[in-house]
């Protein structure tokens, strides 16, 4: 690997790429959007599975596209991963936004979050502030309660509690991050986060260099 590692942008149509693009050529971080599993090759020394929208959708464009052995393969062999919001979800094994099984890389569910007032809006959108829980990779040199970006109507639940770094109140208590070996999850959006997403990034580069 080199001092600039190069990142795979994992497109499976339901992602908001330009914007985790624009935050990677921000950073002066060598990235390439994957189009095909084929291009999911040895020049790739870590990659980010982003998403908006549906559970089932995002799912079926990875299997559709045969993403999905690719993506798993990768992970096995060490190569980080970072998913972002829907791509996060994706990570685990199923959820009750659809029917489909998902990466299965995490075990656990994804669950709807339950609106508990009628004042209370669903999907959780916009800016909340995060509750750092353990040492992270991702948060090196972020403040414990920072303000990040959420879109999000479901929430992950990890049978592995212990993978949780970061939790987000919104109605109930939500797991916002995660962390295990060579998988990093944010359920909020960095590339939406102005300069304090931006450190996310930085901080997923700097994990990636040292592979």
């Amino acid at each position: 690997m080199t001092n600039n590692p190069k990142i795979g942008i994992i497109n499976h149509n339901f992602a908001n790429l330009h914007s985790v693009k624009k935050a990677l050529d921000y950073l002066n971080c060598p990235n390439k959007i994957i189009n095909n599993p084929n291009d999911i090759s040895k020049e790739i020394d870590g990659v980010i599975l982003p998403g908006v929208g549906a559970f089932d959708a995002a799912i079926d464009s990875l299997q559709k596209s045969k993403f999905i052995e690719p993506i798993k393969y990768i992970v096995s062999t060490g190569t980080p991963i970072l998913g972002v919001c829907l791509g996060m979800q994706l990570l685990f094994t199923n959820s009750e936004e659809g029917e489909l099984k998902g990466l299965d890389l995490i075990k656990g569910n994804v669950t709807e979050i339950i609106k508990k007032d009628k004042d209370m809006k669903i999907p959780h959108m916009g800016w909340n502030s995060i509750k750092i829980k353990s040492n992270s990779i991702l948060f090196t040199n972020i403040k414990v309660e920072e303000y990040f970006y959420f879109v999000h109507g479901y929430k992950c639940e990890p049978k592995d509690k212990s993978i949780i770094t970061s939790s987000v109140t919104y109605g109930d208590e939500i797991c916002s991050s995660i962390e295990y070996e060579n998988i990093f999850a944010t359920q909020f959006h960095p590339e939406k986060s102005g300069e304090i997403g931006l450190e996310i990034y930085k901080n997923f580069i700097s994990r990636v260099l040292a592979k």
